[in-house]
C-alpha cells in the first residue's frame, strides 16, 4: 500500500530531539541522480539563489534519523524514495566562540549534528508541501560544491564528498 504524505510542512522546534550535549540534530539527504552526475538541491529560504540540501530537524516522533531525512525530502524537494546509504554523522563546523556565544544569544543558531543519507529519488511530485517557498535545482557536483563554498556551508560540502556522486 502507497504511503500518505502530508502537504503540510512541520514548522516550529516543539518536537525538536537534541543530543545528551544540548546540540540540535538535524537530518537530510544527498539525492544522487541515477547517473550519479548531479545532486538535487533546493532554495533556501534565507536567501533567494542560495541552493542547499533538504535538511531539517529530526523530531521526538520519529523513530529514526532516516525517517526525519526521508520526511525532510518530500516536504522541502517534492521527492520520494530511498536511502541508499548512511553517510555519517557531522559536527557542527563553527568554531567554538560562536557555539559558545550561541548558548546565551537566541539570534545565534545552537551547536547542529547533522546525519546525512544518500537517498535514490524514484519520484519528483510536481506538488510538495514547500514548492511555493522553494524551487528545485539538479547541479554537478562542481555547482553544488561552489554554492555550498561561497554560502560558507562546510557541512553540506562535508556531505557531498562522502557521497557516491561523479565528480
Amino acid at each position: 500500500m502507497a504511503q500518505s504524505r502530508s502537504m503540510e510542512a512541520r514548522v516550529g522546534r516543539v518536537k525538536q530531539r537534541y543530543a545528551s550535549d544540548g546540540s540540535r540534530l538535524v537530518a537530510g539527504v544527498v539525492a544522487i541522480s541515477i547517473d550519479r552526475r548531479k545532486v538535487l538541491v533546493v532554495e533556501s529560504t534565507n536567501r533567494d539563489n542560495h541552493w542547499v540540501l533538504p535538511k531539517g530537524g529530526y523530531e521526538t516522533d520519529e523513530p529514526t534519523p532516516e525517517d526525519a531525512a526521508s520526511r525532510e525530502a518530500w516536504e522541502e524537494a517534492g521527492i520520494t524514495g530511498k536511502i541508499t546509504r548512511n553517510l555519517g554523522e557531522i559536527r557542527d563546523p563553527r568554531s567554538q566562540d560562536i557555539l559558545d556565544a550561541a548558548k546565551s544569544n537566541s539570534n545565534i543558531t545552537p551547536c547542529t549534528t547533522y546525519y546525512f543519507f544518500e537517498f535514490k529519488v524514484e519520484k519528483e511530485e510536481t506538488l510538495w508541501p514547500e514548492m511555493h517557498k522553494r524551487r528545485r535545482r539538479w547541479m554537478t557536483y562542481e555547482e553544488a560544491t561552489r554554492c555550498f563554498r561561497e554560502m560558507d556551508r562546510p557541512e553540506l560540502l562535508e556531505a557531498i564528498d562522502r557521497s557516491s556522486i561523479l565528480r
